[in-house]
């Protein structure tokens, strides 16, 4: 059964006219954003004065079934609500016996006294896939049958974060043009927590004055997937200073070779898409339907631009190289970082 999901613009409003659920699920690839939903939820709930009696956290990794238990079942000192705050905790770790005493946990939760809240800021719920692992899945629909509610927080447009880009600019003292905030969206993946890094080293910049575009391009380092496509760009264009550049910042932020590998298949991996679908006389909406892109749109656009003048085999040969380069990495006791070039280099000469 599929999961009922709310989305976010709900929760904010169910949250404003004072409809507190008993128990939430927020998890996603928004981080930022989901977990600072979750801590001011938290703050609405459970005030600072009454934390020291009445709020508590739980780590995922250590999480005890009977220890949440009791304080489902216990009662507000001096305040209106217990909240119980539930931090990467993922199903699929738990054993059978700690998730039937969940199960009921949240089944029993008492709406006028004790809030839940589940929040994934470490923990990929979904297991790299596009949905929540099964038992996941389950206890989110758990927390839906118990009354409660589920967010999934993805990535938004670049246009959609440029309004949240503008204000939060504004709060640091200095503004930024429609077209830099979008710019500076794309550059960050569209993760907020990127943005919020980045916009503020822009802001220190600028010493309050505006920032530009210009700006942006020159000081704004992209997310691994930005990074990773400028990469694939040069590569598949025959540009080997380029591509050598890109990979040594990749390499600078990303150490672990075989993770960075990733990354760069996922972008050559984007471009192959995109050329299947040109060939096929598809476009960029059915790329969207048929893989997960949800709030990174802009990637299958970028890559049904820039797969155009480059031929199918050339990306399957370089898909080919990057295969083999994971089956080296895996198997040989040489530096990855050599065998990463040596990739690289098969791919332009390819």
């Amino acid at each position: 059964m599929a999961v009922k999901l709310t989305t976010e613009q709900d929760l904010y409003r169910q949250i404003r006219g004072g409809d507190i659920k008993p128990c939430y699920l927020f998890f996603g690839k928004d981080v930022a954003t989901l977990e600072s939903a979750a801590k001011k939820l938290a703050a609405k709930l459970c005030p600072a004065e009454a934390r020291d009696l009445n709020y508590h956290f739980f780590p995922g990794g250590s999480f005890s079934a009977s220890e949440f238990a009791d304080v489902c079942d216990s009662l507000p000192v001096f305040a209106d609500r217990v909240v119980a705050m539930v931090n990467d905790l993922d199903a699929e770790g738990l054993k059978s016996d700690d998730l039937k005493m969940l199960q009921s946990s949240i089944s029993s939760l008492d709406p006028e006294t004790v809030t839940a809240i589940f929040y994934a800021t470490g923990a990929d719920l979904c297991g790299g896939k596009k949905s929540l692992t099964a038992k996941n899945a389950r206890l989110a629909e758990w927390i839906t049958k118990a009354g409660g509610t589920v967010v999934e927080f993805s990535y938004k447009r670049p246009g959609e974060l440029a309004k949240q880009i503008h204000q939060r600019a504004e709060k640091l003292g200095s503004s930024i043009g429609n077209e830099a905030a979008v710019r500076l969206a794309e550059l960050c993946g569209c993760s907020m927590l990127a943005v919020n890094n980045e916009l503020g080293k822009l802001c220190a910049y600028r010493f309050g004055g505006e920032i530009t575009i210009e700006d942006v391009e020159e000081n704004v380092s992209g997310s691994l997937d930005t990074d990773a496509y400028k990469l694939a760009r040069a590569v598949t264009s025959g540009n080997t200073k380029a591509a050598f550049e890109s990979l040594s910042e990749l390499i600078s932020r990303q150490q672990e070779c075989l993770a960075l590998l990733a990354v760069i298949g996922g972008a050559f991996t984007d471009l192959y898409r995109a050329k299947l679908a040109v060939l096929s006389g598809r476009n960029e909406s059915d790329i969207l339907s048929a893989f997960s892109y949800k709030g990174r749109e802009f990637a299958a656009k970028n890559a049904m631009r820039d797969c155009i003048s480059v031929p199918i085999d050339r990306l399957r040969s370089c898909l080919g190289v990057l295969a083999e380069c994971d089956a080296d990495m895996k198997s040989k006791k040489t530096d990855k970082r050599i065998l990463l070039e040596e990739a690289i280099v098969k791919m332009i000469n390819a």
